[in-house]
């Protein structure tokens, strides 16, 4: 298992970068990032991008890209939180500067498309990252789980450990098992897009994390299948897959449609990794942050998954 980099743990009055990777955001959710950001003790730093809009980006792709490599490499920032996904991160991953990220790693957040940035970051600089809440959702009205998770994650140099159980929402496990190593993935869109190209996915020996948000089963079907024509589930130890919510096909009539149940089933079982459904990460709260990239622990067999290392020092 090769060595990662962990970024420094955030502390009170630590600078950060609120950027804008991907689409953009109202000044209504851009306030609630920068309170966000207070609200943990935090100084908050708007980039360009934060506050910009081209079409359904948040910015023409220069812009973005050095919104990214300059948090990184500016010295008067501690930590970089994304303050939305959406779609635009496969359009600046080839202008990312990786290598010099690689020498002054930071703590960088989010989730949704920025699924490409962790994964990039992860494999191209060694970095752990969060996959977590954004600020923009409002972090002081989280639910305990949600702050505690991310909190832990932000502010303690200590390992989270196992991740806690969401009242109502058991695990399900598909097939049992137990399975060792680094956290990697994310959402499943992002995932299928970036097969064949340097940013692929590399689930060798991994634990794989998959959520996706609105979208119809056939499609869910569509993107775990070229996964697994990629040969992405032989490859990894186990399979962790998260929340489908406001996935469906309300307007199909009954047999004429596929559970999830039965995709998972037909496309996942057969290659016989453990594997667990509705980890509560992903476009849902209570929302368990995962860091991305550290020693992870699945236990299909009690549907329990264990965080062993620290996302941070």
């Amino acid at each position: 298992m090769s060595v990662m980099l962990k970024p420094k743990c955030l502390k009170p009055g630590d600078r950060i970068a609120l950027i804008a990777p991907s689409s953009p955001v109202t000044e209504e959710k851009l306030e609630l990032s920068v309170n966000s950001v207070k609200f943990l003790g935090l100084k908050p730093v708007l980039y360009p991008s934060a506050s910009m809009s081209h079409g359904y980006l948040s910015g023409p792709d220069d812009i973005r890209a050095a919104d990214v490599n300059d948090a990184f490499l500016n010295p008067d920032i501690d930590g970089i939180f994304c303050v939305r996904g959406g779609y635009g991160m496969t359009r600046i991953l080839n202008k990312i500067d990786y290598k010099a990220i690689a020498k002054h790693p930071k703590l960088l957040l989010g989730y949704s498309d920025i699924t490409g940035l962790h994964v990039a970051l992860n494999q191209k600089c060694r970095l752990i990252t969060l996959h977590s809440p954004m600020p923009s959702r409002g972090w002081n009205t989280l639910d305990a789980v949600t702050l505690e998770c991310l909190t832990k994650c932000l502010l303690s140099p200590e390992p989270m450990g196992t991740a806690p159980d969401v009242e109502g929402e058991p695990i399900e496990v598909l097939y049992p098992g137990i399975a060792e190593g680094q956290i990697i993935g994310g959402n499943l869109s992002l995932l299928a897009a970036t097969l064949g190209t340097p940013y692929e996915i590399d689930t060798r020996n991994k634990i794989l994390f998959i959520e996706e948000v609105e979208e119809r089963h056939y499609k869910i079907d569509r993107g775990l299948t070229s996964l697994a024509l990629a040969g992405k589930f032989d490859d990894c130890a186990g399979i962790i897959l998260g929340t489908w919510a406001d996935c469906g096909d309300p307007d199909l009539e009954p047999g004429h449609n596929l559970t999830l149940n039965e995709i998972f089933d037909e496309i996942i079982k057969p290659f016989g990794k453990p594997t667990i459904n509705n980890f509560r990460a992903g476009h849902i709260y209570p929302q368990i942050t995962i860091p991305m990239g550290v020693k992870t622990r699945l236990d299909a067999n009690k549907g329990t998954v264990t965080f062993l290392e620290a996302a941070t020092q």
